[in-house]
């Protein structure tokens, strides 16, 4: 089984991409793709960096509860990009360029009218992403907007992001992330869904609901696989109604202090890998292994306040339930989710430092069967395999499976204590940002930095360098992605 150790491993490297909070808290680190004012309900305005907004505590108007106008009918706008990663190679050999691309971006913002309003982006990029040249046409949005007295309604492709916290929200399970992006924005690794997204406004209160009718899985990157292994059809609920996301919120929306309580049933976007099947008598012998999906409950809670001028604090909490009927290794344990965060600006510098905690309940370590499958020893037995003997083969590649399923949801301990701070300079009459986001995790030891440096050459053009470093001990997941994932980058932007 050590081959299909391996191969495992290299799966559960999108668990070491954070999350960026919802753009309706206006937590300053929700980057847009283009530094501009972002219609789109996955970002908010950053063109004065990543903390301009930190203490507001505002809505976003591109939220569907929050109305905004514009002189014109609609708004064409978008921007042009060159980006180049590179970083070392899990093969032996020297650095790498692990991507290599020119992007086109398309955004049009239709103003809103009497009754609505819409907003679609579009996507080309070409070019080196991993190890094989790729064009890819992408719709990332496209939503229409209506305004009917108290109830605003978006129905469409749209990217929903819950939370107030930075980078780490626990609430936030409605939007999939897509690992094979390599981009200095975080934002853009998030994929659109077909949703319908309401909003009933009683203010101070305001009554949220979403229903998203179709599955969206997280989407990782590529990763090389022994000859024995092959990834099988994935196990995704069917297109029925039945099958729905849907999820309700609470707002709370007070001068002082911002808070909601939200609850969430559906499949989780994040897969478990489960075994689908396995060959005897053959050589070579081929174990199949399958994404499959578990459905889950999600309860939590955020807020955000401000303490006078002194200091913003903000936390989140979800509770998680997956449904495990039966010894299903591909669904995670219960677990509690927790984050509390202080932001505060000393001038031109800004700093939001957080503690990050989980606890798992009815935890139990998995450990690897201590007599090893040898997979060679399968093409020499003739099938059908004695019952007893098929199902120790079978036992023996799902303890296997439930070891990599526990790195994979972030359950190696029954508590997890960690720390993450955000920090932003803007000098130089705010044309350049020195900035780095990092997380330390005290109980596994594993860590990760994102240092970048941002300079604006124009109104319209700007340049950034920067890097993604990961960081760990053996069997630990970001100890098993560091040379997969981690990568220095520059990037070229001119926006229109």
């Amino acid at each position: 089984m050590v081959g299909l150790a391996f191969w495992l491993v290299g799966s559960i490297a999108f668990a070491a991409q954070p999350s960026q909070p919802e753009s309706g808290t206006s937590t300053p680190s929700a980057e847009t793709s283009d530094g501009a004012a972002a219609p789109s309900s996955g970002s908010a305005d950053s063109d004065g960096g990543l903390f301009e907004e930190a203490l507001a505590g505002g809505e976003n108007p591109s939220d569907p509860g929050v109305a905004s106008a514009k002189a014109a009918n609609f708004d064409l706008y978008g921007y042009v990009r060159t980006d180049l990663f590179a970083g070392p190679s899990p093969a032996p050999g020297g650095p790498r360029m692990q991507a290599a691309y020119g992007e086109l971006a398309l955004k049009l913002k239709v103003s809103p009218e009497r009754y609505g309003s819409a907003y679609a982006e579009l996507r080309l990029r070409q070019g080196l992403e991993g190890v094989d040249p790729e064009q890819k046409l992408d719709l990332r949005e496209a939503y229409v907007d209506g305004h009917f007295g108290p109830v605003d309604l978006r129905l469409g492709k749209q990217i929903i992001v819950w939370g107030r916290a930075d980078a780490f929200n626990p609430t936030n399970n409605l939007t999939a992330v897509d690992l094979r992006v390599r981009s200095p924005v975080e934002d853009d690794r998030r994929i659109g869904s077909v949703a319908l997204r309401s909003y009933l406004n009683l203010a101070p209160m305001r009554l949220e609901y979403v229903w998203v009718p179709l599955y969206t899985p997280v989407e990782l990157p590529s990763v090389q696989i022994p000859a024995f292994i092959a990834l099988g059809p994935t196990d995704y609920p069917s297109p029925e109604l039945s099958h729905g996301l849907q999820a309700g919120r609470l707002h709370l929306l007070l001068p002082s202090v911002e808070a909601s309580v939200s609850y969430l049933y559906g499949y989780a976007p994040l897969p478990g890998l489960a075994l689908n099947d396995f060959t005897v008598g053959v050589d070579p012998t081929v174990i199949t292994i399958s994404r499959t999906a578990y459905r889950h409950h999600v309860v939590g809670l955020d807020f955000s306040t401000a303490i006078g001028d002194l200091v913003a604090v903000r936390g989140e909490a979800a509770y998680r339930r997956p449904e495990r009927k039966g010894a299903r290794v591909y669904v995670p344990r219960r677990d509690l989710q927790y984050v509390l965060g202080l932001d505060r600006s000393f001038g031109p510098v800004s700093v939001i430092a957080q503690y990050v905690g989980r606890y798992v309940f009815n935890f139990r370590r998995e450990r690897s069967a201590q007599e090893q499958l040898d997979p060679s020893i399968l093409s020499s037995w003739d099938p059908p395999l004695p019952a007893t003997l098929e199902q120790s083969v079978v036992d023996a590649i799902d303890q296997e499976l439930a070891v990599r399923n526990q790195i994979l949801f972030a359950q190696t301990a029954k508590v997890q204590h960690a720390l993450s701070a955000r920090l932003e300079w803007l000098t130089l009459r705010e044309t350049l940002s020195l900035s780095a986001l990092g997380m330390l995790n005290l109980t596994t030891k594993e860590w990760l930095v994102y240092p970048k440096i941002s300079y604006q050459l124009s109104d319209r053009m700007s340049t950034a360098i920067g890097g993604e470093i990961y960081q760990g001990p053996d069997g630990t997941l970001l100890g098993l992605i560091d040379n997969t994932l981690t990568a220095g980058y520059a990037e070229l932007r001119l926006t229109y």
